[in-house]
């Protein structure tokens, strides 16, 4: 099973903005099938270090990219030529 990298949920919510934890993880979207776990401590990961948010208020809990997570993105995809 391929790995989920800071860099795949960045570049996904740099596609759809915003997406809640269940569409974020949908194969169509992230372009892998992975366990829920592994997705929750990356989106903790980029929350904590101001890459993306949780909207307040909001159910089902949903992320949304921030000005520093499309920085972040970019970056990295620039260091991992990433398309």
């Amino acid at each position: 099973m391929p790995q989920i990298t800071p860099l795949i949920v960045l570049n996904t919510l740099i596609k759809h903005e915003t997406l809640t934890l269940n569409d974020l993880a949908k194969e169509e979207n992230i372009g892998m099938t992975l366990r829920p776990n592994d997705l929750q401590s990356v989106l903790d990961e980029l929350n904590s270090n101001g890459f993306v948010d949780v909207l307040n208020d909001v159910s089902p809990v949903t992320y949304t990219i921030t000005d520093d997570g499309i920085t972040e993105g970019s970056r990295l995809s620039d260091k991992f030529e990433v398309e």
